[in-house]
């Protein structure tokens, strides 16, 4: 095997000290382009590609943010990782990415591994938000913390979509069409998603002056499966509601439960996504959404961490991504 060419056989080749050529590795501002010009020229001649992991111990510094999500499997997290990835390949960072899978003691392990590989920082979608210990977790963090999705008062950097006025503009809509009997199919509301859905939906029927049937509201799980079931339980009673409101990520549960009771969407049952996914906009007739900009609350995470990691000392700041409202072929009009 070839043996790997060191800093000092750039240093002997280039005719330079050692710590020169340390300074043209870290980009410093004290030498001269001449000298610059020579170190980089030995350097590529011998292949030489520095250590990462020794210049993180000696700068303190890993280049590394670790990523922490509940659901790889959601399209709408993959979205955000997307966005985190490319801003930080952007900045000169990677990623350390870890599955939570909605269990908190999966999610405890992975922020003490995060802590013990010295990540830089993190960027976190906690399982809740809503957790002492979670929270007890995150303040003994000895890095800066950027929630995406989540918050937790006004202690840490967060990032998050703007779920309140998103579902009151699905929920206002099917009420401009005549409906009056909505249901809602989303997250739990121990988290901020699920808590801010809730809050758009009830606001804006408050202020049509209609009634709140508890009995039309589903709010315990994440998956496919649970939304399978919600919805069929909903959908099957004999005061069934015109309409629904689900989570993009559980659209398909939905979908399936009107598969299996025969109705048509829209003839029977009026649909809107809470996030756009390819599935939404895949469908005939096409699912009317509110879509996320997922990958740029990822961008905007990103881009936060590593202004802490810069010096940004300011105070915890709270960034709201705009949503869009898609209307397509979903939602029938009753008026």
């Amino acid at each position: 095997m070839l043996k790997r060419a060191t800093i000092s056989d750039v240093a002997q080749k280039a005719s330079v000290s050692i710590a020169t050529v340390s300074r043209v590795l870290n980009k410093a501002s004290n030498v001269r382009p001449t000298l610059q010009r020579r170190v980089l020229e030995a350097a590529a001649e011998l292949n030489f590609r520095p250590d990462s992991l020794a210049q993180g111990m000696r700068s303190n510094k890993t280049g590394v943010i670790g990523v922490v999500v509940p659901n790889l499997q959601n399209p709408l997290s993959s979205e955000a990782i997307v966005g985190i990835e490319e801003e930080l390949t952007r900045l000169g960072y990677t990623q350390f990415l870890a599955n939570s899978r909605y269990d908190r003691l999966r999610e405890e392990k992975i922020l003490k591994e995060f802590s013990r590989r010295r990540v830089d920082g993190i960027i976190a979608i906690l399982d809740r938000d809503d957790d002492p210990a979670a929270i007890a977790q995150l303040r003994e963090l000895s890095m800066p913390l950027v929630l995406l999705e989540r918050e937790v008062g006004s202690e840490f950097d967060s990032v998050r979509t703007d779920q309140i006025a998103g579902t009151y503009r699905a929920t206002r809509y099917l009420l401009s069409l005549g409906h009056r009997d909505i249901a809602l199919v989303t997250v739990p509301s121990n988290n901020m998603s699920g808590r801010y859905r809730l809050q758009g939906y009830e606001n804006a029927l408050a202020d049509a002056a209609i009634p709140i049937r508890n009995e039309l509201i589903r709010m315990q799980g994440y998956t496919r499966g649970y939304a399978l079931d919600a919805s069929y339980s909903i959908l099957s009673a004999r005061d069934r509601p015109s309409a629904l409101i689900v989570s993009g990520g559980m659209l398909a549960g939905v979908l399936e439960a009107s598969r299996q009771l025969n109705l048509v969407i829209p003839d029977d049952l009026s649909l809107i996504s809470l996030g756009d996914t390819e599935l939404a906009g895949l469908m005939r007739p096409g699912i009317t959404a509110i879509r996320y900009d997922w990958a740029e609350t990822g961008r905007v995470a990103a881009r936060r961490v590593v202004d802490r990691l810069n010096g940004d000392r300011s105070e915890a700041s709270r960034f709201i991504v705009p949503y869009e409202f898609i209307r397509r072929e979903s939602c029938l009009d009753l008026a």
